[in-house]
């Protein structure tokens, strides 16, 4: 079997366009990048291709991504592929589209750090893939508008979501799904979700910050769901910060 390896090291100052492409098995790529106005394209197909390492117990070469006005994009087509983190971003967007089956992602995005004004917009297509994501760290995320599709059968999907204020929006078509998100310390949280399947298991936590609403501001949680489900096992739980 033919492997590749890539490793980055980038110090960016103004726009800097980059785009890989892999298209053998067992791709890899680090990258430690640092710096304002990147333009990042990654495109990797294949079975087992990774960005990052399996876990974040490595240091050396992790997937690092830090700095503001940046935008980012990753295209992963194929079986048993692999993304990690961190990534810190301020004023940046986020491009994430996978197709295949057994794909596995594990991404902190603001954690020791910030990842304030965030746009992300995924898309998956696929079977039995595992997402964890974690967007901010303790309310270090000002603003985040968030949007997946998510297609297919037997997928984990979790997010956790520490902003100021976070729009979450999701559309997910497929059986047998296990979905959960939690919104947390914000001030004003909004989840809009639209789910088409059956055996679905959906899991649904918004409260608002633990310091309460400032002086002055309106805050709420808004949760607008359409289910068309047979089987399901669905959770809603919504809370202010006083309770």
């Amino acid at each position: 079997m033919k492997n590749k390896f890539i490793s980055l090291i980038m110090l960016t100052l103004g726009l800097l366009p980059a785009t890989l492409y892999a298209g053998a098995d067992d791709n890899e790529i680090w990258l430690n990048q640092s710096g304002t106005g990147l333009v990042l394209n990654f495109t990797q197909k294949g079975y087992g291709n990774k960005v990052g390492l399996d876990d974040f117990s490595g240091t050396s070469a992790d997937m690092i991504i830090t700095g503001a006005s940046n935008t980012f994009t990753l295209l992963q087509d194929g079986d048993n592929n692999k993304l990690f983190g961190p990534f810190l971003a301020d004023s940046s967007t986020v491009n994430l589209t996978f197709t295949g089956d057994s794909n596995s992602m594990d991404w902190n995005v603001g954690y020791v750090g910030s990842a304030d004004n965030l746009n992300m917009l995924g898309v998956i297509t696929g079977d039995s893939n595992t997402f964890d994501i974690d967007v901010g760290y303790d309310a270090s995320a000002e603003y985040l508008n968030w949007d997946l599709a998510l297609t297919g059968d037997s997928n984990v999907f979790t997010t956790k979501i520490d902003s100021d204020n976070a729009v979450w929006n999701w559309t997910i078509t497929g059986s047998s799904n296990d979905i959960n998100t939690n919104q947390s310390d914000a001030t004003d949280n909004s989840i809009t979700a639209v789910l088409t399947g059956s055996t679905n298991d959906i899991d649904i936590i918004q409260k608002s910050g633990t310091t309460g609403c400032p002086t002055g501001q309106t805050c709420s949680g808004i949760i607008d769901v359409s289910f068309v489900t047979s089987n399901a096992n669905i959770d809603i739980v919504q809370k202010d910060s006083g309770e």
